[in-house]
């Protein structure tokens, strides 16, 4: 068996990372002359192969006949990315998944899977949730998927966390106005102030800022398709569309493909662009007394309040839109 793990990288079992970023798998290597296994160290140059060579190893036993809720884990996370690689799940969507998986495998690794009831998963759940409800729902699909992949594969009957409540969420209802959003751009990067021009322009989601490309935009304005709902989206030039592309446009001395570019002229993975951004915000905080933390996201909510037209969003629906993103109080008139 694998040594065990200094920290937990949500990697399948005899996965690891080491202090370079190189991930390394511990393969079968016969036995030692007292009968214990050994292992020998195989390295591989990025997740898919790493993850397909486990597979091969340990995944089918796994898929097949795994005893623990770690097993059905380590499944998942194969599931993620071939899913990921057939284009039916957004690498966002699978990272965030991956992140779930190395928060349950410190709960769940050696939990028997015919020992988990329903009981069992609301204890757990109410114990998860007094740190945070939303993470503990999303824990919670992540659970639910790899006790899926259990009954699909025969190994359970039924899936116990289809019992499972999540907490009721609420929606956010902060407001971003103006001297907030001045109050973090003062602070921030020329890329993350082009970002957030950006986002509070289109409404746009991060992971959809970060794909514009330079081709993306005509003389009807910018064209995109929102990678969550498949939305195609037509924004027509504005100032404040035409002074956010000028700002993006200015901070390379030269012209990449990608909008928000990064030196070497690639797109920002969402990780490389959230610590530009809780860098300018934690700036800011300091800089400015009386200011509260927002979220990026929350920028996309000031859009769709601001511009009042729910279909900026990109929702098939207004009632999401009036649920969700209009934080401004709604103009009434009075009953005489």
């Amino acid at each position: 068996m694998g040594r065990p793990r200094k920290k937990q990288t949500g990697l399948p079992s005899y996965c690891y990372c080491d202090k370079r970023g190189k991930l390394y798998m511990l393969h079968p290597a016969g036995a030692d002359s007292q009968g214990r296994p050994k292992h020998r160290r195989i390295t591989y140059g990025d997740l898919e192969s790493l993850l397909a060579a486990w597979r091969t190893t340990y995944g089918e036993a796994a898929l097949t006949g795994g005893n623990s809720v770690g097993d059905w884990l380590d499944a998942l996370q194969v599931d993620i990315q071939d899913r990921a690689k057939a284009g039916d799940l957004a690498q966002s969507t699978a990272a965030d998944y991956r992140r779930r998986i190395k928060v349950l495998r410190l709960v769940w690794c050696d939990v028997c899977l015919d020992d988990v009831d329903v009981p069992m998963l609301f204890r757990w759940r109410d114990a998860r949730g007094q740190q945070g409800k939303v993470q503990a729902n999303r824990e919670r699909t992540c659970l639910y998927e790899a006790f899926k992949l259990a009954v699909r594969a025969g190994r359970l009957r039924e899936n116990p966390v289809r019992f499972l409540e999540p907490f009721r969420e609420k929606p956010r209802d902060r407001y971003v106005t103006d001297d907030d959003f001045n109050a973090v751009y003062a602070h921030a990067s020329p890329i993350v102030r082009a970002g957030m021009l950006l986002a509070a322009v289109t409404g746009l989601r991060q992971g959809d800022l970060l794909k514009i490309r330079r081709s993306d935009f005509s003389d009807a304005g910018l064209t995109v398709r929102t990678s969550k709902t498949g939305a195609g989206l037509v924004i027509g030039w504005s100032d404040g569309l035409r002074r956010a592309v000028i700002e993006a446009a200015s901070t390379r001395d030269f012209v990449p493909l990608v909008l928000l570019a990064t030196q070497e002229g690639e797109a920002y993975t969402g990780h490389g662009f959230r610590t530009l951004w809780q860098r300018a915000m934690l700036t800011a905080l300091k800089a400015t007394p009386g200011l509260v933390r927002y979220t990026f996201n929350d920028l996309r909510a000031k859009a769709g309040s601001d511009g009042r037209d729910w279909k900026l969003l990109g929702h098939m629906d207004r009632r999401t839109f009036e649920r969700v993103y209009n934080r401004l109080p709604r103009k009434v008139s009075p009953a005489r």
